[in-house]
């Protein structure tokens, strides 16, 4: 046989190897995807036990397994603005017995921001499921003197510089949500970093601080004892418990993004298959009358949308937030 006849014949075996060897691969994985989940689920949570985003992340995860029927283990690995516990599931068997839940913000900032990890946020997690968004107010002390969000922006142009907004840390959401009020309404409303909203409602409270956003679960007691004032929503909707408060952009402030959203993601190289079911499942779940009741009453109303609806609406706020992150120079790392 000609050596070039002979190398034909070599590559065509070769060829045929290769294509044998790539079937059988595809076989395996539709398998699999078939047989999933074929043991316990485990859904890491980037909050601490005890919180009330723990309480969701658990509840979520417990209707969730009766559905697949395996279990679902919650482990909680808070810190590092929920990119420990991101971190984790990234580097994860990309099977779906790995799942995230964690507030999307971090993740987005963390896109945005471009923040040196060990792992990229967009290209090495999957979007699965939302489950909802955290209502989230801007409050002010009472003795402030003014009772809407417009007042609030006229007050502040008036006194540039003396009106102080506490948020719960440099380059969070709140900070961000902050820094696009100040440019859109041509206002400077100044910084004043915490650890968290629970240090900053006191001050809130004791007239040390004149606004500040807070969730929901934070802000509820105070709102309701008249000792704090809700002046707006985050959010595209009203929020059910408060009806008579507008949305930020029905209080004449649009374009400000503020989504405290949480949220289930995978491994990136999930199949397709698994995440489309995870998504139907979970979707199923926080519809359900009783668990749509329960979320609305955590102050989480359900934000039910595929996969590629809830990229979409993160690469939203990773484009919105990387401008006011530049413009600032910020440095988060």
């Amino acid at each position: 046989m000609r050596p070039g006849i002979a190398g034909c014949a070599r590559r065509r075996i070769g060829g045929a190897v290769l294509a044998a060897a790539l079937l059988l691969v595809a076989l395996a994985a539709r398998a699999d995807t078939a047989s999933y989940p074929n043991r316990p689920v485990t859904v890491t949570v980037c909050f601490p036990p005890g919180a009330s985003t723990d309480a969701i992340a658990r509840r979520v995860g417990e209707a969730l397994g009766a559905s697949l029927g395996r279990p679902v283990v919650v482990e909680n690995r808070g810190g590092a603005g929920g990119n420990i516990a991101a971190s984790l599931v990234a580097k994860a068997q990309p099977d779906g017995h790995a799942l995230l839940f964690c507030a999307t913000s971090g993740l987005v900032i963390a896109a945005a921001a471009r923040s040196a990890l060990d792992f990229d946020p967009q290209r090495d997690l999957a979007p699965v499921a939302p489950v909802g968004t955290l209502t989230v107010l801007l409050i002010t002390r009472p003795s402030l003197p003014v009772t809407t969000l417009q007042e609030l922006l006229a007050y502040a142009r008036a006194n540039p510089g003396r009106v102080n907004f506490a948020s719960i840390g440099i380059g969070s959401s709140f900070h961000l949500a902050l820094e696009q009020i100040n440019a859109k309404a041509g206002v400077s409303m100044t910084h004043i970093p915490f650890r968290g909203g629970g240090q900053a409602v006191p001050e809130l409270l004791a007239g040390r601080l004149d606004a500040m956003f807070a969730s929901w679960s934070l802000a509820r007691a105070h709102v309701q004892a008249g000792s704090v004032r809700p002046l707006a929503a985050a959010g595209e909707e009203r929020f059910a418990g408060l009806p008579a408060v507008p949305t930020l952009a029905e209080a004449g402030l649009s374009g400000v993004w503020l989504q405290e959203g949480l949220g289930f993601f995978a491994p990136a190289e999930t199949p397709s298959a698994i995440l489309t079911r995870l998504n139907a499942e979970i979707t199923r779940i926080i519809t359900e009358p009783a668990m749509r009741d329960w979320l609305l009453s955590q102050g989480v109303p359900p934000t039910p949308e595929p996969p590629e609806a809830f990229r979409a609406r993160l690469q939203e706020g990773v484009t919105v937030l990387r401008e006011v992150i530049q413009r600032l120079e910020l440095k988060l790392d």
